[in-house]
C-alpha cells in the first residue's frame, strides 16, 4: 500500500498519514461526542445492564469461567507491534538513564555541599 493512499484530508486542507490502528476515545456508534447540533438527534436506546454473574458452588468452575472471562478480555487489547515496543522500550530506557543522572547529580553535589558547610 503506497503511502498516498494511506494520507486523509485534514480540517485545514493539508493531509496528514491516517493510522491505521484506533486511536483515542472510542464512542457509540451514531453518538457524537463534541457540541450539540440543532438538527434532533436519534432517540437513545435504553442501555441494557450487564449480565449478572452467578456465584457457583463448584470452585473449579468458577475458576474456567474466570479463565474464560480473562481470555475474553485480553482479546480486546490492542496489542503493540513489534517496531513500538522497540521504541516504547528505547524510550524508557533513555528516561531511565536520564533520571538515574540526575539524581546522582544531586546526590554528588548535596554530598560536597554537607562536606563543605561540615568540613569534614
Amino acid at each position: 500500500m503506497s503511502d498516498e493512499s494511506k494520507k486523509t484530508p485534514s480540517r485545514r486542507g493539508a493531509t496528514r498519514t491516517a493510522s491505521l490502528r484506533p486511536e483515542g476515545k472510542r464512542q457509540v456508534a451514531g453518538v457524537s461526542g463534541g457540541a450539540p447540533s440543532t438538527a434532533k438527534a436519534p432517540a437513545r436506546t435504553a442501555r441494557k445492564s450487564p449480565d449478572v454473574v452467578k456465584t457457583r458452588r463448584n470452585p473449579f468452575a468458577a475458576i474456567v469461567d474466570y479463565v474464560k472471562g480473562v481470555f475474553r478480555e485480553m482479546s480486546k487489547v490492542i496489542w503493540p507491534t513489534g517496531r513500538e515496543m522497540v521504541t516504547y522500550t528505547i524510550v524508557v530506557l533513555v528516561f531511565l538513564a536520564l533520571m538515574t543522572a540526575l539524581v546522582a547529580g544531586v546526590d554528588y553535589v548535596a554530598n560536597l555541599a554537607l562536606k563543605f558547610i561540615f568540613d569534614v
